[in-house]
């Protein structure tokens, strides 16, 4: 008789959202960990999306719960984002409206962003320690044959020829609501997925692809620009190098911040639960 009543009570008793996180108490449910990922999936760029790995999700598991830990100390800091704030990131984005999801994402972004400049305001990085960067790493600075490109990615197929079709014209694409249009980078040839490849043939200036389908919507690819192999001049890559040194030591400034921040949490983290 007791088996059989055991069993009446699990098929009565109601389903319990599985918790796969417990930040001081306040509970992060598998549920709502997938629903930011679904959102934060559809927000990135890729040539290429595919199917998200369980690595994709593990590591946005530990970045969604960073972004937990950040709303919770933004505010014993001073550290605020308005709406306005993130309406404006949603503008540069070419978004007017988005997912109330997404919004919250953006608003962990930008408090972190705050928090970052914040504590790294006075870091410096000296032209010697550029230099001597420069000299010891010389090999990172050789390039193959590289093109230039600008990325824009609209939401139908309409938008994506009306995209392609000014860009093929020569003409200048605004951003708007159903397009995003990434910043100018440089890219390998050889680094590009060959159906990529084949849509920019023969490489030269001013070529742009036919919309490429991706799960996202139609991407659209124009080469800006293109240079031969060889090694950059070091007043060529000078910034470059004085944004990576300075990020090195805004990484070293954040992570002993944060390695503070929870020794004042109780966390249980349970990514196996992702599976």
């Amino acid at each position: 008789m007791l088996p059989a009543l055991l069993l009446l009570l699990i098929f009565l008793s109601p389903a319990f959202p599985e918790v796969i996180a417990r930040i001081n108490g306040r509970e992060v449910t598998r549920e709502e960990f997938l629903r930011a990922f679904e959102v934060y999936r559809k927000e990135v760029l890729h040539f290429n999306p595919g199917k998200p790995t369980p690595e994709d999700r593990r590591r946005f598991f530990f970045e969604y719960i960073k972004g937990i830990l950040v709303e919770e100390v933004a505010g014993d800091m001073g550290v605020s984002v308005s709406e306005e704030e993130v309406s404006e990131r949603l503008r540069r984005w070419g978004r007017k409206e988005a997912d109330p999801v997404l919004r919250r994402l953006i608003r962990k972004e930008l408090l972190l962003e705050k928090i970052a400049d914040r504590l790294t305001r006075d870091l410096r990085v000296t032209e010697e320690e550029i230099k001597v960067y420069y000299l010891l790493n010389r090999r990172e600075f050789y390039l193959p044959s590289q093109i230039k490109l600008l990325r824009v990615l609209a939401e139908d197929r309409e938008k994506a020829k009306k995209a392609y079709r000014l860009l093929r014209k020569g003409g200048r694409l605004r951003p708007e609501e159903g397009i995003r249009i990434g910043k100018e980078r440089w890219y390998s040839l050889h680094s590009l997925p060959r159906k990529v490849r084949r849509k920019l043939y023969p490489y030269r200036k001013g070529v742009v692809s036919r919309p490429i389908r991706l799960e996202t919507g139609y991407l659209i690819l124009k080469i800006t620009d293109r240079r031969k192999a060889g090694f950059l001049p070091l007043s060529e890559v000078r910034d470059r190098v004085r944004r990576k040194l300075l990020n090195v030591k805004k990484e070293e400034v954040l992570k002993s911040w944060f390695r503070e921040v929870l020794k004042g949490y109780r966390l249980e983290l349970y990514p196996q639960r992702l599976e």
